[in-house]
């Protein structure tokens, strides 16, 4: 009695060639990404006012005040500015709005002159200062939801979709 197995891997191989050219190019996955982590930003300035770490942003004065509203949304300017670059391996996420970066990492502003610092409040008070802190109020990150987001959807999405 003749007994002969015989595996044909022209599937599996076929797989796995799939699976390394999309590794070498996961640009689609980074769009993704990005798209994600730009929702993510975009609701905590214009919703949550909640850092990635789930830290609480210090209020505004605006908004501890008759005015109201939301720290870091009064126009929507640097929510709708919120953006990504996606590329084979990474994506970048952020905005070219020059007073950004003071919003996410804080700042203290000093004055050049002597005469100090002026500008007006929201209620219309002027105000003469030597300096002003700016708490960090950080809007850009990765969240817990993000990373589970990611992991657990994004990922097994596009393996998936890459392996069909």
């Amino acid at each position: 009695m003749d007994a002969r197995a015989e595996f044909r891997d022209g599937d599996l191989r076929a797989q796995l060639k799939a699976a390394q050219r999309a590794a070498a190019d996961m640009t689609p996955l980074m769009e993704d990404i990005g798209l994600a982590l730009e929702t993510s930003a975009r609701t905590r300035i214009a919703e949550t006012n909640v850092s990635p770490d789930g830290v609480a942003w210090p209020k505004s004065f605006r908004v501890e005040t008759a005015q109201g509203g939301k720290t870091l949304f009064d126009t929507g300017r640097l929510r709708d500015s919120i953006t990504h670059i996606a590329g084979p391996g990474e994506v970048e996420i952020g905005t070219n709005l020059i007073y950004a970066a003071v919003h996410q990492f804080g700042a203290t502003i000093t004055a050049k002159s002597a005469g100090g610092l002026f500008f007006r409040l929201a209620d219309g008070t002027e105000v003469l200062v030597g300096s002003v802190t700016i708490p960090a109020r950080p809007y850009l990150g990765i969240s817990a939801q993000d990373e589970q987001l990611i992991s657990a959807d994004l990922v097994p999405a596009w393996w998936a979709e890459v392996l069909a």
